[in-house]
């Protein structure tokens, strides 16, 4: 009885679920959580923190322990003068000696630790950057994902209006049919009047199954973004999401807050610290090591016997490292990151001015929509009138077909690009509220 309780249970809840609206914020949240693309993105900023560890590390204390073990087939032989060891012989004569033993091993422990180095504590601060950078690159990936799942939605939203559309007029382009044919057999209109009417339907007919065709690609593209099943069936709002009037009323473009702007500057700042740690290779840096070995020296393979010796040698010591000359390879490299420093700060105001004036294109591009949508709606009231006094003319045989046939085409594409003067008006609304405003997560 539970088995099936919880059966019933999640099959509601799954219907309810395909039954949920997606927003584009709704989507967005979606992808954040399945994206492949955001998810690797994700992936890019963990490495980045990992990178900061592991050149810290670099700079903290090192133990290695070594184990050898050698076994001379031929113990070296150092030639000396024979009369060293007696007198008696001649001085040119020459004996042959063997010094040390056919079985060695040792041991050793060894600790080292970077006391100071200008290029360490540059490559950490540049680790760190690095790192902000990445983070501002995800924030990049996710704000124009969040842009581009809301125009994606756009795009659908208009197909799906515009099906809409174009089925209510064959609907009234059917009415029409029936009408004119009651008048053609009450002889007020020629029996040829019906054929502009029915070429108007096979259009309409054509266009609805060439958008059925667009929807489905447009479907999979979304789903394909977000990481949803492409099997699965998705269910999206009907109508364009409106920005908040608050936001758009107070959008203010400031160039420190864009994103863009933050990663220039980090990129001047990681070139910045590129040089100084280019410089910094000339400057001194200090070590020190600990060493403590054991070694043995035996003429049969006895290291496992207690009983021998093992002679030890303990040590530790302060290296200082001083570049004196390099055959001015250091001048070069320097040269190089003064040159990729200045590319930065040039790439930054271009990247400022870059933002001010699509700030500016946005601006107005958002007006101009205004202004078309406002323009397009009296048009399709103008049209409207039109097209009913032309058919109240048909009625009384003052019309005919062709006539109404052109006014109708006439109302049909004026409500089609009243559909498209609104999409055009949520794209800008999109534009201009996601790029004068950081996406914060």
């Amino acid at each position: 009885m539970n088995k099936i309780i919880a059966v019933l249970f999640f099959s509601v809840f799954s219907l309810l679920s395909n039954a949920q609206e997606f927003t584009g914020e709704m989507l967005f949240k979606y992808a954040q959580e399945h994206s492949p693309k955001l998810q690797n993105s994700n992936l890019e900023v963990v490495v980045s923190e990992e990178k900061i560890k592991e050149i810290r590390s670099s700079g903290l204390p090192k133990i290695n322990g070594e184990l050898s073990f050698q076994n001379f087939i031929n113990v070296p032989t150092t030639v000396v003068p024979a009369n060293a060891l007696n007198p008696n012989l001649a001085s040119e004569e020459l004996v042959g000696l063997s010094f040390g033993t056919p079985y060695n091993a040792n041991y050793n422990l060894r600790v080292s630790q970077l006391i100071f180095s200008f290029n360490y504590i540059y490559a950490i601060k540049a680790a760190r950057n690095y790192s902000e950078l990445a983070r501002l690159s995800n924030l990049q990936k996710k704000e124009n994902l969040l842009e581009e799942l809301k125009l994606k939605l756009g795009q659908i939203i208009l197909i799906q209006k515009q099906q809409d559309l174009l089925k209510q007029n064959i609907k009234e382009v059917g009415a029409l049919k029936t009408k004119t044919n009651s008048l053609i057999d009450a002889g007020v209109v020629e029996p040829t009047s019906i054929n502009d009417i029915i070429i108007i339907e096979l259009d309409l007919q054509n266009s609805i199954k060439l958008l059925e065709s667009n929807e489905k690609i447009a479907f999979l593209s979304l789903k394909s973004e977000i990481g949803y099943p492409l099997d699965s069936n998705i269910t999206l709002v009907k109508n364009f999401e409106k920005s908040s009037t608050a936001i758009l009323d107070n959008a203010n473009l400031n160039p420190a807050n864009n994103l863009a702007v933050q990663m220039g500057n980090q990129n001047v700042i990681l070139n910045d610290l590129g040089l100084k740690a280019s410089k910094s290779e000339g400057y001194p840096s200090l070590s020190g090591f600990f060493n403590q070995q054991h070694t043995a020296m035996r003429n049969s393979f006895n290291f496992l016997d207690s009983s021998k010796d093992w002679f030890p040698a303990t040590l530790w010591g302060i290296n200082v490292t001083v570049p004196i000359y390099n055959s001015g390879e250091g001048r070069a490299k320097n040269k190089q990151k003064e040159l990729a420093l200045k590319k930065a700060k040039n790439e930054l105001i271009d990247i400022e001015n870059q933002i001010r004036s699509l700030y500016e294109m946005l601006k107005s591009n958002y007006n101009n929509a205004l202004l078309n949508l406002s323009s397009q709606e009296i048009k399709v009231k103008l049209f409207d009138n039109v097209y009913s006094n032309e058919e109240k003319k048909l009625n009384y045989g003052a019309s005919n077909s062709l006539t109404l046939s052109q006014r109708k085409m006439q109302l049909l594409k004026s409500k089609q690009e009243l559909l498209q003067k609104q999409y055009e008006l949520y794209k800008a609304e999109v534009h201009l509220s996601i790029h004068t405003n950081t996406l914060k997560l």
